[in-house]
């Protein structure tokens, strides 16, 4: 009997040692779609960025007639086609955009998502491509959910980036342990979130404490922010963009969109969308 119940102890803690290494992995990888859709009409050039650790990311150039131009930044398990709507509203105002594909994501080199710390690299590098192109003067970006991380964490120590659209994003990876461990992980937070934790750690190198956009808001010289956020967002509850809008300097505003989960928030609201984001956009780059 001593035998059967330590025998099944040890099959237990097997089973259990194998869930958490299987979270570990999901949570550390990107599910890579490379079906990256299509800009239709719109001119572009297929580019390839190198980032300062050696990647190389795919992404799009669209040229526009004005001297300002957007980086567009998806979210997790998605592509640059994610943001394909706000691609085209832009495009019809004249801006010139780059999209791009995360690193683990779309047809971009990587296998490692770290929630927006290793993926600022892949921004900067979109910002160095616009900056050494002769025709554009300033630079903004618009980022969801993870890109809108990646977008501050760049920005936090690269002023090229003037004006920043933050939509559907989180104000710290700590908060998200908080309120969403178990959306993500299919064990109980405790006991298990610190272990879970510890090993996504040491397999990323990053440590949970070095993604926090709201500490990096609140140190990031002034420049304009838009933060877009659902009311019902139920993977990143609004206090995220609240905590985020507190923390960042003036210029900055609040658009909230209700009715909506964790998705993009143009669907259904264009013109609304539209009117609000060009006219920051506009405002943003006037100063």
């Amino acid at each position: 009997m001593v035998y059967v119940l330590a025998s099944a102890g040890i099959m237990a803690l097997l089973v259990v040692a194998g869930v958490i290494i299987l979270q570990v992995i999901v949570l550390t990888t990107p599910g890579r779609n490379q079906d990256i859709g299509s800009l239709g009409d719109l001119p572009s050039q297929d580019i390839t960025l190198t980032t300062a650790d050696g990647l190389h990311l795919s992404g799009w150039y669209v040229p526009g007639p004005r001297p300002e131009a957007i980086i567009l930044v998806h979210g997790i398990h998605a592509n640059r086609a994610y943001l394909l709507p706000q691609a085209f509203l832009l495009a019809q105002a004249g801006y010139p955009l780059l999209l791009l594909d995360l690193r683990g994501h779309g047809r971009s080199e990587g296998r490692e998502v770290t929630y927006g710390y290793r993926e600022a690299l892949d921004v900067e590098a979109a910002v160095d491509y616009l900056a050494a192109r002769p025709e554009i003067k300033h630079i903004g970006a618009l980022g969801h959910s993870l890109g809108g991380a990646a977008l501050v964490r760049a920005a936090a120590t690269d002023p090229r980036l003037e004006a920043l659209v933050i939509q559907s994003s989180f104000s710290s990876l700590a908060r998200v342990v908080d309120d969403s461990f178990n959306t993500f992980v299919l064990l109980p937070k405790w006991p298990f979130a610190p272990l879970v934790i510890t090993l996504a750690e040491l397999k990323t190198g990053v440590s949970l404490d070095q993604v926090d956009s709201a500490r990096d808001l609140a140190a990031m010289p002034p420049r304009p922010v838009l933060f877009i956020h659902s009311a019902d967002d139920g993977l990143f509850p609004i206090h995220h963009a609240q905590q985020m809008y507190d923390a960042a300097r003036n210029p900055k505003e609040f658009y909230f969109v209700s009715g909506l989960g964790h998705v993009n928030p143009i669907s259904g609201r264009e013109a609304e969308y539209s009117a609000r984001v060009l006219k920051f956009f506009e405002t943003a780059f006037a100063r």
